[in-house]
């Protein structure tokens, strides 16, 4: 259970750590050209408090993407645990899995970002991870820090997921997507497979 208290302990985490919180938002933002307004991409703000889910709560809804292949299927408890106790589609989470490492838990990016989520070193430390290398905790460490993103922009995924990617202060500074090459490309991966992974009825 000591996952559970690591939990409680999280201030921040991913990339960087959290720069102080601004209770604006972005101005609306209508591009780029390839997003897609007739898909589902944003989610509900969190009901508080947050609680650790019990057997019963993950069962039912335990398995990975078709696309994810045999990979994944180690880390389904641990995904359904941190979508359910962040509030967040679960299949967000194994998107952004598959973008950043591709479900390979022990992969380190040249900039040194560590795990199946890539989080530095430094918010590793920052937070308290005992181990940004451990699977459980690299993923429930990345799924604190896309749901503290995506309650800062109102649950818009483009937004967070641009956040996750070249830090909040771009997504402010451009007021959406940053014009990066890399940043668009890994919003419009990460959102492709999303949205490949929702049941149909949620896609209407």
């Amino acid at each position: 259970m000591w996952l559970a208290a690591l939990l409680l302990a999280l201030t921040a985490c991913a990339r960087e750590a959290l720069p102080p919180t601004s209770p604006n938002s972005p101005a609306p933002y209508s591009g780029p050209q390839w997003r897609e307004p007739q898909r589902p991409a944003r989610i509900a703000p969190p009901v508080t408090p947050y609680r650790w889910p019990d057997d019963q709560q993950l069962w039912p809804r335990i398995r990975p993407p078709e696309w994810a292949g045999p990979k994944a299927i180690r880390f389904v408890e641990t995904v359904q645990r941190a979508a359910t106790y962040y509030q967040l589609p679960p299949e967000l989470l194994w998107a952004v899995i598959k973008v950043e490492s591709d479900f390979r838990d022990k992969v380190v990016s040249p900039a040194g970002a560590i795990g199946l989520m890539q989080l530095m070193p430094s918010t590793a430390r920052s937070i308290g991870l005992r181990d940004a290398r451990d699977p459980a905790q690299n993923i429930l460490g990345g799924a604190y820090y896309l749901r503290h993103l995506a309650n800062r922009f109102e649950g818009d995924l483009y937004f967070t997921l641009a956040a996750y990617n070249a830090g909040p202060g771009a997504v402010r500074r451009y007021g959406g997507i940053p014009p990066y090459p890399e940043t668009q490309n890994y919003v419009r991966k990460v959102m492709s497979y999303y949205w490949r992974s929702l049941p149909a009825e949620r896609l209407e």
